[in-house]
């Protein structure tokens, strides 16, 4: 426990002094589910990283040792867990000026301390 306590104190000392607050966005609904015209948001303090995939795509091509691996850079924000309960997938937030779409919550080493939210870029 005392590791686990030690690490969260890490990350929230990281959000804290380099984090920045992204505001996510949503339709609002009535008490049926249905959309009501509303809009609904929630502000989290997180910090923006990017980690990369490998995909099939035409994005950035790098040839090593006879092989073509294509690299794109994924957009994410770290988080402490208990700040993204109000956040589900498709949710929206605009970062730089680029709208993006929360594609996956991860719940970093299932311990309920830190969040990582993927996001994809929404293509206007």
């Amino acid at each position: 426990m005392h590791s686990a306590a030690f690490q969260l104190n890490k990350v929230r000392r990281l959000i804290r002094t380099q984090g920045k607050p992204f505001k996510f966005t949503k339709p609002g609904k009535n008490e049926f589910g249905e959309p009501n015209g509303e809009t609904v948001s929630h502000e989290i303090r997180g910090v923006y990283h990017e980690t990369s995939s490998y995909t099939s795509g035409h994005v950035a091509k790098s040839t090593t040792e006879a092989t073509t691996i294509r690299q794109k850079a994924l957009p994410m924000v770290l988080a402490l867990w208990e700040s993204v309960g109000e956040l589900h997938h498709q949710d929206m937030v605009t970062f730089n000026g680029k709208p993006y779409r929360v594609n996956e919550i991860k719940n970093v080493a299932e311990a309920n301390l830190v969040a990582d939210i993927s996001l994809e870029e929404v293509q206007t």
